[in-house]
């Protein structure tokens, strides 16, 4: 079939890959003029690095270098996306520099109008897949006063929008969110600002890349064991049962690596001890972030938010004011449908505006419409992948879509604005998890070998445990193919 992938970053690659594999004829549609997604040159901040480390963040039959950093940088990620698509054979099917304006259903597939350097075109597809992400389109809050500080002089800027931070140097920086990026940003900042202050609505803990000895961050975030801690499956009766009988235990547990964790970082004496309990956790520690606190060249304003911007300052919550020339609003993302006309954005979503996709791909009321990477995750190329060979499953006649309504009661829901989350008081975006993984193996018919699977409750994950998946599918798709060529004759 043709399919139109839109958006070159790790998903949208995958997918391309995977899909050609299977003899799709694949054509990926990527804005920026380079590929990456949110690696691309255009999206970079100061010292942009993986939260991931280089085992993990990579797909399964194309690891990383074994010589690029731990946690490899933007620059790093970069390189190995484009080797990547070179090894699969993909780099000549990507249009950089290509905007998608319109997509719309034409008979059995799609009408996709594109916009590049060339004018204006439209491709006919069988198939449209979103690869575009959910960290695509950056959150900036509304606040009251931005004219004011606009016309004296202040910026207020996205994080994917300083380049080499050139921008903060010698100023009043504020910087808004408690997330990887915005301490990332901060301690880039704090090198050259006259001053950097960071707005935490909530402080939440930090996970340190290592915790105790050859315990790393890998085995409380990629381990079975470890996210059955911070997070325990209950989506079946067997496991519900599990968790609420093992839950002091856990709880213990936990406590116990919360009370290391704070006396590793020292967050009593910088007053960044979190209220909540350890699960409440965003992100890995920034490098420096932690001791530029400690040694005064960032301050930390907790459980406050900015209420108005001013000439030169910001107000905050609590009625204080704080200088300000540059405000960064590392503040998460929203996700953008506008590439879909009405009459499909009101197929998809409910009356309340929440989208819910099967398996996190596939819509409910929209034909031959698949989302790729639609998901916060730790393993997010792998979590990629695996959803890509599902896709192609599912076009194989191999896994089901399943019934309409089940699919609309089941379905993972995702928030498209900050506001909607907020509302349901749910997570914006669903989390990723191994039981994510598992159910898209057994929809497959190829799960992981019981060895693997016993492995990974104490040993962090490895991509490569996943090579098996494309060969397998494809040898059972050739099969069904040749038996039915033998029925016809």
């Amino acid at each position: 079939m043709r399919i139109a992938v839109v958006g070159a970053g790790p998903s949208g690659l995958v997918t391309a890959a995977v899909l050609t594999q299977f003899g799709h004829e694949v054509t990926v549609l990527e804005k920026a003029p380079d590929l990456g997604g949110v690696w691309s040159a255009t999206r970079r901040y100061p010292d942009v690095s993986t939260q991931d480390d280089r085992v993990s963040y990579a797909f399964s039959d194309v690891p990383m270098p074994a010589d690029f950093p731990l946690h490899p940088t933007g620059d790093h990620v970069r390189a190995y996306l484009e080797h990547y698509a070179e090894v699969k054979g993909v780099r000549d099917r990507i249009r950089v520099g290509t905007t998608v304006t319109r997509a719309v259903p034409a008979g059995d597939g799609w009408s996709v109008e594109v916009a590049d350097g060339g004018g204006s075109s439209v491709l006919d597809v069988d198939w449209l897949v979103l690869a575009n992400g959910v960290f695509s389109t950056p959150h900036v809050p509304d606040w009251p006063g931005r004219d004011v500080f606009d016309a004296t002089g202040g910026q207020v800027v996205e994080p994917t929008q300083l380049g080499d931070g050139e921008v903060l140097a010698g100023r009043d920086v504020v910087v808004v969110g408690w997330g990887k990026t915005a301490c990332d940003v901060a301690v880039a900042a704090s090198r050259t600002a006259r001053s950097t202050t960071v707005v935490a609505r909530a402080v939440r803990w930090k996970v340190p890349k290592r915790i105790a000895g050859p315990l790393t961050f890998r085995h409380l975030l990629l381990t079975r064991l470890g996210e059955h801690l911070m997070a325990p499956e209950r989506s079946t009766p067997g496991r519900a049962l599990m968790a609420a009988v093992d839950a002091p235990l856990r709880r213990a547990a936990l406590w116990s690596v919360a009370q290391h964790v704070a006396r590793r970082t020292g967050l009593r004496g910088i007053g960044l001890l979190p209220t909540a309990p350890l699960p409440s956790s965003d992100s890995l520690v920034t490098d420096g972030f932690f001791e530029a606190v400690r040694h005064g060249r960032i301050t930390v304003k907790r459980e406050r938010s900015i209420t108005a911007l001013g000439a030169g300052d910001v107000q905050l919550s609590d009625g204080s004011r704080v200088p300000a020339d540059v405000v960064v609003a590392a503040t998460g993302f929203e996700q953008d449908l506008s590439l879909l006309d009405d009459a499909v954005r009101e197929r998809l979503l409910d009356e309340d505006g929440v989208l819910s996709l099967h398996r996190r791909i596939l819509p409910a009321d929209v034909a031959r419409l698949a989302f790729a990477g639609w998901g916060n995750t730790y393993r997010s190329p792998l979590s990629a992948e695996v959803g890509a060979v599902w896709l192609a499953g599912h076009l194989a006649g191999v896994v089901p879509a399943g019934p309409r309504e089940e699919v609309r009661r089941t379905g993972h829901r995702f928030h498209l604005t900050h506001r909607q989350a907020a509302v349901h008081r749910e997570q914006q975006v669903p989390s990723g998890s191994f039981a994510v993984l598992d159910q898209l193996l057994d929809d497959l018919g190829l799960p992981l070998p019981a060895a693997v699977r016993r492995g990974q409750w104490t040993k962090p994950l490895t991509p490569s445990s996943y090579a098996y998946l494309v060969p397998a599918l494809l040898a059972r798709v050739g099969a069904a193919a040749e038996r039915a060529s033998v029925t016809a004759h």
